[in-house]
């Protein structure tokens, strides 16, 4: 009797069925990268960091955003292969694996932690895919033994990968590709924000590969997309946009990023002192604490879960500091903002000698309660020649004629938000400091 194999379902809240068949030797590796430690340990990163203290529904983890993203992929990919582009097993097999793995690098609250470790996610990526000691290297190497080097320019940083092989590396990164359309869609419906909404199907449906002649004769594939979608790729770069504004930006989103920095700075300084009960924190978190660079077995053994117990141990410790910041991201008691006037640096710098002083009069420590922020979005990068790093970076449109040009030469629209930006510029301090910064008509 003929063994019947099903394919392996994931019922997804945003693209309903993410199917995995086994029989395929494409999607038989992916099922093995998911049922590694490495790939499960994301479903213990929450994708949004501390967004849930916002908006509640945002509880999903970077492991149905991974998910996500291969689904993504896999029909950006088959949709050009259709038209005659790309090889169906050794560049399906490439790319796909790529879009799956692209965030296991990341560590508790994402990128959050970064700040505190100051390594990127991305190395971390890169490292589980070259290192032979890693379970991720196995599977690709099994599968095809010079997969991982093929994989690293999609991660490494400073590598590049060929220029006839772009439009493959831009599925996985460029300014259209499977992660950003799949974050935008599931943030907002984690988040209820329903601006995050845009004409997912049109663009899936309107993928183009565009060749062009470089000036030393080689040739140069980007991925572009059909001017009859111009308007949907409006709507996206515009609900990204939104998102960055209505979430990731979010004032107690950074508030709360802020004060984990602040957490694990005051962590560091009494570990630095000798303080007893941050000497005895078990590995690895200790050396998270300590700032130091983590091997690839210490760093699979962290996600949320062990920040949330070292907050909690926290909470409790004698030090009034790190018991104040830890309670106060245990129990949501998040630090307030006060915007500040990027145009003014004189009156920036009077706000938080001001925002200073009030905090030592109430018996905090600045360092600890004045906490500055500083963050901005681009919405779209445009075309610029005298940028060689980024000189394509920009979305093409095959116009009409079958001629590729960035989009902001077509939509005016694209034109505008490709010269704005969204800015922050805020300290985020205690609730009584910033009432008293209120009653001394500071702000």
């Amino acid at each position: 009797m003929k063994t019947i194999i099903r394919p392996k379902l994931f019922r997804d809240p945003v693209h309903d069925i993410i199917a995995f068949n086994a029989h395929d030797d494409v999607e038989h590796v992916l099922l093995e990268l998911i049922q590694t430690r490495t790939f499960q340990r994301l479903r213990r990163i929450r994708q949004l960091g501390f967004a849930h203290a916002v908006y509640h529904g945002a509880e999903h983890s970077r492991f149905s955003h991974s998910l996500g993203v291969v689904h993504v992929a896999r029909r950006m990919f088959d949709s050009l292969h259709r038209q005659g582009n790309f090889d169906p097993v050794h560049d399906r097999l490439e790319v796909l694996c790529a879009a799956l793995l692209h965030d296991i690098g990341h560590g508790p609250f994402s990128h959050a932690i970064e700040k505190v470790t100051g390594i990127h996610h991305e190395h971390y990526t890169a490292q589980f895919i070259l290192n032979p000691d890693s379970e991720i290297y196995d599977v690709l190497h099994a599968a095809d033994k010079t997969l991982p080097q093929r994989l690293a320019p999609y991660f490494a940083i400073g590598e590049t990968i060929p220029p006839e092989k772009r439009a493959l590396k831009e599925i996985v990164s460029s300014q259209l590709d499977a992660d950003r359309q799949d974050y935008i869609l599931r943030d907002g419906v984690a988040t209820g924000v329903r601006i995050g909404v845009y004409d997912f199907e049109r663009i899936q449906n309107m993928f183009e590969v565009h060749t062009s002649t470089l000036p030393d004769g080689s040739t140069q594939n980007r991925l572009a997309v059909s001017y009859r979608a111009r308007e949907a790729v409006e709507d996206y770069l515009i609900a990204r946009f939104h998102m960055f504004k209505q979430v990731y930006l979010h004032k107690a989103v950074r508030a709360a990023e802020k004060m984990l920095t602040a957490v694990f700075s005051r962590a560091r300084d009494l570990l630095l002192e000798e303080d007893e009960r941050l000497v005895l924190t078990p590995s690895p978190a200790r050396e998270l604490i300590r700032g130091d660079k983590l091997d690839l077995p210490e760093f699979l053994e962290l996600d949320d879960t062990d920040v949330w117990v070292l907050l909690k141990q926290w909470s409790h410790h004698p030090d009034a500091i790190l018991a104040r910041l830890s309670r106060g991201l245990l129990d949501r008691n998040l630090y307030k903002t006060i915007d500040l006037d990027r145009d003014d640096p004189v009156l920036v710098a009077r706000t938080i000698d001001r925002a200073n002083e009030m905090a030592r009069d109430l018996g905090y420590d600045p360092a600890y309660a004045v906490l500055t922020d500083r963050a901005q979005d681009t919405p779209y990068r445009p075309y610029n020649p005298r940028d060689r790093k980024n000189s394509t970076s920009y979305i093409p449109i095959i116009n009409r004629q079958g001629e590729a040009e960035p989009i902001e030469h077509v939509s005016d629209l694209i034109h505008l938000l490709g010269n704005d930006s969204y800015k922050v510029w805020r300290i985020c301090l205690p609730t009584e400091v910033r009432e008293a910064m209120r009653r001394h008509n500071y702000i």
